[in-house]
């Protein structure tokens, strides 16, 4: 899937596909193609470890908001 971004209060929201990397021989022995989830990013961090995760990509942009709203209350220090 393309990337999602989002503009918000002066930063920039991406979710997007992020592969578990595997060796070779792992994948010849599973034969299964690479799993991928789903990862929130503001201003290019990985916050979705800080995040409540949701299914939907519009609900993942809600939560990403929220951590925002959250973490910058005042906007985004100089």
């Amino acid at each position: 899937m393309t990337p999602i971004e989002t503009q918000y209060r002066n930063h920039k929201i991406v979710i997007r596909d992020e592969f578990a990397s595997a060796s070779h021989g792992v994948m010849l022995t599973l034969n299964q193609p690479p799993r991928g989830k789903r990862i929130i990013e503001v201003d290019d961090v990985d916050v979705t470890n800080r995040c409540r995760v949701s299914d939907t990509d519009e609900a993942k942009t809600e939560t990403a908001m929220r951590f925002i709203d959250r973490i910058y209350p005042k906007g985004r220090s100089s």
